[in-house]
């Protein structure tokens, strides 16, 4: 630690002195931080009108005088404390008294590549953040992505472990549902193998915590938090009930951040409640605010409690293929951003990319070292740091582009108070309940196999034989100029119902890529699913998607949907009696068409209160 030398302290208080008259008004005065690193039994005080003699009455000793800036060093009289010795100096006539401060130069990681990081993480005041805090291993983020390579050497002795699982004993041990988890779990394969096949998730995981002080590669945004990889794709594509489940895992098995470098314009109400149920639960959920370029939602960013963000190059311009909207909350470096990726050459590689997704864990890293700094904070208080604290790269307030601005982290750290609180512990979640055992399926030849009985369908709907999710048939809206298909079928609600899920599979194939022109509604050939009253009322719109999702032309077949009905849902059902869920796809006027298939539909509902848990499950809260 360096002392501030009396030269220094001339030379900063003189330039303050000589800001023209008409600056800014002063900020309101501070009262001296009394814990913050000081010279022992040393305060700086205003001389008062009687000068020396003034001070030296009081029983100080005056070290040094600054005359040209009317300031003297003094040394607290012996058996009293900093401030009862600056209370009997404002009783002399100094105007203002504080603790002779110390300070140390920012930290500067021993990483070799972090020059190549300097541009944009000096920019967010990633070094004054560091000063206070680099993280802790017991604060987990997960990085829910396509998994991360966990052997590689800037990560591996960060990555979490399962405290209750046996590495590869084919057991369940901790009783959560996933055998051998030890350090995560592959979603889209069903495996506990998280392996990145992808380079995504690594890129990712080394940008919010590759290991700081190492001497390796590079420094992450909390270099010292513990990283908790869930693999949700496969070659780059992913579905919405994997994204479910695993934010339901991550939540369950202590995740404290959560990043999703990840997103569709589709809205689905399964996804919003999953990260609801993070939220709800302690855990700040961070996403990418996607890379469209325009201004339309992007999910799960847009969901009201996660945090949304977009990305800036490294002179804090927006970079053009950020999304914009209402949603964005906040912007992070995004631009030629320099972070861990195995290549076939070297698996403890490291490359340049760019894209929200590499914002977000920024975002994500800073939450981390807030939550290491007092981890009693709630999901929404952290967000209020990080927002709060942002630099505006606009007009005052939020915009579209960049939110309330790009993060700065040093700000954000200096504003944090320091908590010795409790870290929220591990809560060990329940087996999931995936086979929808003992409860009663409202839905009847949910798979169509049974032609279109029990359902009422009118315009362009038919069966397809040939494709299909399970079973041997699916129902088929074929696309064209103008077409519109509906199908509806009504359900009755048992009196005793106390909760349930909603589940069914869906496909997209598009000739015409064309746009909305609204942001809640950015495909100009959609589908919905929506459960409405006997008058036609919707009471919820289960999912909105089109011809701009990630579908099979992508490379995704079929997308599987999950929803849980809360209870109250639950109840507004009972007390509809009967319900509709009404299934639509609509296609503009132009010729390209849109074509939508759905399989597998089921509305499943328990009738007792002790009965199954459906996923998500829910827990006690923290």
């Amino acid at each position: 630690m360096r002392k501030l030398s009396l030269f220094a302290l001339i030379a900063l208080l003189a330039a303050a002195a000589l800001q023209p008259a008409t600056a800014a008004p002063p900020a309101p005065a501070r009262s001296p931080d009394w814990d913050a690193p000081h010279v022992s039994g040393e305060l700086i005080a205003q001389l008062p009108p009687g000068g020396r003699a003034a001070l030296e009455r009081s029983g100080t000793q005056v070290l040094r005088e600054l005359p040209e800036l009317g300031l003297a060093v003094v040394r607290a009289p012996r058996g009293r404390t900093l401030p009862e010795a600056a209370a009997s100096l404002a009783q002399e006539g100094a105007e203002w008294v504080e603790p002779n401060y110390t300070f140390e130069l920012d930290h500067v990681p021993n990483d070799p590549d972090y020059s190549i990081q300097a541009a944009y993480l000096d920019r967010i005041g990633a070094s004054e953040a560091w000063d206070t805090t680099k993280g802790r291993s017991d604060i987990v983020v997960a990085i829910l992505d396509t998994g991360v390579y966990t052997g590689h050497v800037d990560l591996r002795d960060g990555i979490w472990r399962n405290p209750g699982e046996i590495p590869g004993n084919g057991i369940d041990d901790e009783g959560n549902g996933f055998v051998d988890d030890a350090q995560g779990w592959d979603f889209a394969d069903n495996e506990n193998e998280v392996l990145d096949d992808y380079g995504h998730g690594t890129h990712v995981a080394g940008i919010a915590a590759a290991r700081i002080d190492n001497a390796i590669g590079i420094a992450g945004v909390a270099g010292q938090a513990t990283i908790m990889p869930v693999d949700v794709f496969s070659g780059g594509i992913g579905t919405y009930e994997d994204l479910i489940r695993a934010i339901v895992y991550a939540t369950d098995n202590g995740a404290h951040v959560i990043n999703m470098s990840l997103g569709a314009s589709s809205y689905s109400r399964g996804e919003e409640a999953a990260v609801n149920y993070a939220y709800e639960r302690g855990a700040v959920v961070v996403a990418a605010a996607g890379n469209g370029g325009r201004t339309e939602l992007h999910y799960p960013a847009a969901h009201p409690n996660a945090i949304a963000v977009a990305a800036t190059d490294a002179n804090d311009v927006v970079a053009g293929f950020s999304t914009r909207g209402a949603f964005v909350d906040v912007a992070a470096p995004g631009v030629s951003i320099y972070s861990t990726m195995p290549t076939d050459i070297d698996p403890d590689g490291y490359r340049l990319m760019s894209g929200t997704s590499m914002a977000t864990p920024h975002v994500s890293g800073l939450a981390a070292l807030i939550l290491s700094r007092n981890p009693t904070l709630t999901p929404k208080e952290v967000r209020a740091f990080i927002e709060g604290t942002a630099y505006n790269l606009g007009a005052p307030g939020r915009d579209d582009a960049s939110g309330y601005g790009r993060i700065s982290a040093g700000q954000a750290l200096a504003a944090v108070a320091q908590s010795d609180g409790p870290v929220r512990s591990h809560v060990p979640g329940t087996v999931w309940d995936l086979d929808f055992a003992g409860c009663v399926n409202l839905v009847e030849n949910g798979g169509f196999e049974d032609g279109l009985s029990f359902w009422q369908g009118q315009g362009a709907v038919a069966l397809d034989a040939e494709v299909h999710s399970d079973g041997a048939t699916s129902v088929h809206f074929p696309g064209g100029a103008s077409a519109r298909g509906v199908l509806t079928q009504t359900l009755v609600v048992p009196p005793n119902a106390h909760a349930g899920i909603i589940s069914f599979a869906y496909r997209i194939d598009r000739e015409d890529y064309g746009r909305g022109t609204t942001p809640e509604w950015p495909f100009d050939d959609w589908f919905t699913v929506e459960l409405r009253a006997p008058d036609g009322a919707v009471l919820a719109q289960l999912l909105r998607t089109g011809n701009t999702a990630d579908t099979s032309n992508a490379g995704l077949e079929w997308d599987e949907y999950l929803y849980r009905m809360t209870a109250g849902e639950v109840a507004a059902l009972r007390d509809a009696r009967e319900v509709m869920l009404v299934l639509t796809a609509q296609n503009d006027a132009d010729a390209s068409p849109t074509d939508v298939w759905a399989d597998s539909a089921r509305i499943c509902l328990t009738t007792a209160a002790d009965g199954p848990a459906y996923l998500p499950v829910l827990v006690t809260g923290f």
